[in-house]
């Protein structure tokens, strides 16, 4: 019996003695430096399949991580995101070996409520009210169109969305809703997805209409995006192709027991196929990049920027401004490839998105022609559309029930300092 009231104390030490802490990647630094100077052996790479060491030589400078140590200081676990979602994990395992994983990232969100009454200016009432400038910033966005509508004296609640993890803010608030209260009146602003203002449920969403004329054939694209989160349309990078491997945040593997991403999709291809630009923009990038052999780079407008990688051959330059079905390369099966296909991907803020939530569709054949044709013409006619802001009638109840009820649920601490950091709030 006292030999397991020692060992529960033992175990009860080791765990509450750990310590978390944030860091940021070195400038420069290699992931065998990394592990080096963290006595951690270098055998935890000859685990690493092709994609998983992908993914370690893409961390960069800056990079935001957290290291868990024990009393005496030494590292035992590190968790390193790599995207929105997933995550690198190092920890030992019972044979005290370190071990290398990708899982999830364990985000905790929760929905923050505010209200303000203005007795000087909106803007400085706000910051000073809630010692928090992102989010006097996403309220600036978000009520842009209606600022000059506020005066002294009105009174501004606000639902916002905030992530964290363990126990720091992670990236910025997401307003959800506000409602002006005046003497005389109220009305709400709805927030978009994009942080924008509305003062109706619905996003009026305009775009143009293309109708090239060939000869006698009308072939008609749009810029409308059929999943409305993006303004952008983007379209396939080639004609008359099928998917062979869609993107994949976090897919489980069932005989290794890990979670693998695929920050792509996968288009099958004969080598020499020409790939097409998914959206106008600017190329930034030309030649071989690891496991991805030959590849291009297009930065669009909005933080967007595609990738297209495994190519035979190249038909855009660095610098080049490049139309939306434009052709920039060949297909291939360059880098680290099972066969011909080519890989797209597509990042928002440097983040990795599924290419197929904004590939509008039909259009990528009607690029390809109007690139072969050069006395094409066309017409172009706009129209309208309204679209339902998602939760916006929902977040119209939640901030009545707020105001109704009188409690406030602030989470303004802008100051890592203050902030305990949690092992369990990692995953």
């Amino acid at each position: 019996m006292t030999r397991i009231i020692l060992l529960v104390l033992l175990i009860s030490v080791s765990v509450f003695g750990n310590v978390v802490t944030k860091q940021n990647w070195k400038q420069g630094q290699k992931f065998t430096n990394y592990l080096q100077s963290n006595g951690i052996s270098l055998d935890l790479l000859k685990s690493l399949d092709e994609l998983e060491k992908q993914v370690v030589g893409e961390i960069k400078g800056g990079q935001v991580f957290y290291e868990v140590k024990d009393d005496s200081g030494k590292v035992i676990k590190v968790y390193i995101p790599i995207s929105s979602t997933l995550q690198i994990k190092i920890s030992k395992n019972q044979t005290n070996e370190f071990k290398f994983s990708i899982i999830p990232i364990n985000f905790k969100e929760d929905v923050y409520f505010g209200n303000v009454t203005i007795k000087n200016s909106i803007w400085s009432d706000i910051a000073s009210h809630t010692h928090n400038n992102s989010l006097t910033q996403k309220l600036q966005k978000a009520l842009k169109s209606f600022s000059s509508k506020i005066g002294k004296g009105d009174k501004v609640a606000f639902l916002y969305s905030q992530k964290s993890l363990a126990g720091l803010l992670s990236g910025s608030p997401q307003i959800l809703i506000v409602k002006i209260t005046k003497p005389n009146k109220e009305f709400f602003v709805y927030i978009d997805e994009e942080g924008n203002g509305h003062n109706e449920a619905f996003e009026s969403v305009s775009y143009v209409i293309y109708e090239p004329i060939i000869g006698k054939q009308t072939i008609k694209k749009t810029n409308e995006n059929n999943n409305y989160k993006s303004k952008l349309n983007f379209v396939y990078p080639m004609r008359n192709t099928r998917i062979t491997s869609p993107f994949s945040n976090g897919r489980y593997h069932p005989v290794l027991h890990i979670y693998r991403p695929h920050f792509g999709t996968d288009f099958g291809a004969k080598r020499g196929t020409p790939v097409m630009s998914v959206e106008d923009g600017v190329v930034i990038f030309v030649g071989s990049e690891g496991g991805y052999g030959k590849t291009v780079k297009v930065k669009h407008s909005g933080g967007y920027m595609s990738l297209y990688a495994h190519l035979d051959g190249f038909r855009a330059n660095v610098g080049d401004n490049v139309s939306k079905g434009e052709v920039i390369a060949y297909s291939g099966n360059t880098g680290t490839s099972s066969g011909p296909h080519l890989h797209l991907g597509i990042y928002l803020n440097n983040s990795p998105i599924d290419p197929m939530s904004v590939i509008g569709g039909e259009s990528s054949s009607v690029g390809y022609i109007l690139d072969k044709v050069s006395d094409a013409v066309s017409t172009k006619t706009y129209e309208t559309k309204k679209i339902p802001i998602p939760n916006a009638i929902k977040h119209r109840e939640m901030i009545n029930y707020r105001l109704n009820t009188g409690v406030q649920t602030y989470d303004w601490i802008d100051d890592a300092s203050k902030r305990k950091l949690s092992e369990n709030d990692l995953e």
